[in-house]
């Protein structure tokens, strides 16, 4: 049983877990990364390692949603900001979440495979508190625009749906060398610009 820790010390061990629990990922993708490696990393034991979290994978999905936050606020504000809707803008909205999908080593990492083992190691009621969490953020967004008449009104729950389906396209790239993903990715973009966007 690992000794009592203060605030601040728990805080610098997560941190710790974290930064080379990242790095050991990026090195060697989620399944091939032990619980061993990373503790060692963070100068910790293997008990020590299971006080803060249960899995190696519930650290990986805690670094994700951690990097995650750090990238919405540049996503939402610096893309598109308050009163200066354009459709540029627009799709430059949609270019930076691929880019960030497809740039950044943990989430590029990712192929279809790791998210399905993902998927069952992650308790069931962590990982759907995640995508309501993320689809209520989009749906908060989207629904502004809306209301603000930059966009035209359209079902949120179906354009929810084309934005997982960028997603999995993304996700998709490498499968099949035949075809141009960065080409169709745009040619979606444009064709939800065109649509969406009501003027300049």
């Amino acid at each position: 049983m690992p000794r009592a820790w203060s605030d601040r010390e728990k805080g610098l061990i997560r941190d710790a877990m974290r930064s080379e629990g990242l790095k050991l990922f990026e090195k060697f993708g989620l399944r091939k990364t032990t619980v061993d490696e990373i503790s060692k990393a963070a100068r910790i034991s293997k008990g020590a390692f299971y006080f803060f979290y249960q899995s190696k994978e519930e650290l990986f999905f805690d670094i994700m949603e951690s990097l995650e936050s750090k990238y919405k606020g540049e996503i939402y504000g610096s893309i598109i900001p308050p009163g200066r809707f354009t459709r540029e803008g627009f799709k430059n909205f949609f270019r930076k979440l691929i880019a960030i999908l497809v740039e950044v080593p943990i989430f590029k990492g990712i192929n279809p495979e790791d998210y399905e083992y993902l998927k069952r190691k992650i308790p069931e009621e962590t990982l759907n508190r995640h995508i309501d969490r993320d689809f209520g953020e989009m749906e908060t967004l989207f629904s502004s625009w809306m209301e603000q008449g930059f966009i035209r009104t359209i079902d949120i729950k179906a354009l929810s749906g084309v934005l997982l389906s960028l997603f999995y396209l993304s996700m998709h790239r490498e499968d099949i060398g035949a075809i141009d993903f960065s080409a169709s990715e745009e040619l979606i973009i444009d064709m939800l610009s065109g649509y969406l966007v009501i003027g300049e």
